[in-house]
């Protein structure tokens, strides 16, 4: 029976929405959180991506020129809706996007809000941030992040860390309230680092660590043992750490010398070959 003229076919709404992981596999790339202290590796994870565009609010890659990554430098909050909107036009070569710095991106709209709030009061005393302040750029930076989100490319989101002493313990049987000295974070506001690591697959942290590795001394031609810095992504659920993923595999709890190919490839796969 054909549909009363003026209302809507449900019908065949239903058909062009309703989608299951199968058909979307292979074709969606993922949403992917990394965080991590100072020189631990994000951005050069990020630009392990195959055709990637850094946003880059931090000029963290500027000393990186054998890598010799596209980068767009965010200088200011209006830039990043650019940057935004040329890829949602989508005449571009890139198929992932980094946003590189949310903990500063998060401050450019803390900074862009008191100076809208210092035009409109001028009663107001300069530099002086106020609480409404916080809420206001945690729903820009909210925004934000649901529009990079919806675009038809992978994204990468890093952040620095930030350490959280708990102020109590809840004595009850949830696996994940443990009693651990201290957590460490995504370094953003409570309620824009929730929407983030909901809106994500895969949540990670990056740390390094010395091993052991087997080294021929070239004068005596004897291995040896030398200490070697290997840089690790945390994956597994944890009791200190905000991490997590989305998969139909179970990974390891983390990945040495993580590349974006690898962790997709273990995400879709539940294994990395040697090309991965």
């Amino acid at each position: 029976m054909a549909p009363t003229k003026g209302k809507k076919d449900y019908a065949a709404i239903a058909k062009r929405k309703i989608t299951t992981p199968q058909d979307l596999k292979d074709k969606r790339l993922p949403r992917i959180l990394v965080y991590g202290r100072n020189k631990k590796g994000k951005t050069r994870f990020a630009m392990s991506a195959p055709d990637v565009l850094i946003l880059d609010p931090e000029h963290g890659t500027d000393e990186m020129v054998k890598l010799n990554p596209h980068v767009w430098h965010i200088d200011s909050w209006e830039e990043l809706d650019d940057a935004y909107k040329f890829l949602k036009m989508g005449d571009h070569p890139y198929r992932w996007v980094c946003l590189d710095g949310m903990t500063k991106i998060h401050n450019m709209a803390l900074r862009w809000v008191m100076n809208l709030m210092e035009e409109q009061d001028l009663d107001r005393k300069p530099g002086l941030v106020q609480q409404r302040d916080y809420g206001r750029a945690g729903e820009m930076t909210k925004g934000l992040m649901w529009n990079f989100h919806n675009l038809p490319m992978g994204v990468i989101f890093t952040a620095q860390e930030r350490m959280e002493v708990p102020q109590m313990v809840m004595e009850d049987d949830d696996e994940d309230v443990e009693e651990a000295s201290a957590s460490y974070v995504p370094d953003l506001p409570k309620g824009a680092r929730s929407t983030l690591n909901s809106i994500v697959s895969v949540i990670g942290r990056i740390y390094t660590v010395k091993v052991d590795v087997p080294v021929r001394n070239k004068q005596t031609g004897e291995m040896e043992e030398k200490k070697k810095v290997q840089r690790r992504l945390w994956l597994e659920p944890h009791p200190a750490y905000d991490t997590g993923y989305r998969s139909d595999y179970e990974l390891p709890p983390f990945i040495k010398n993580p590349t974006v190919p690898k962790l997709v490839q273990l995400m879709r796969e539940g294994k990395v070959t040697k090309n991965g």
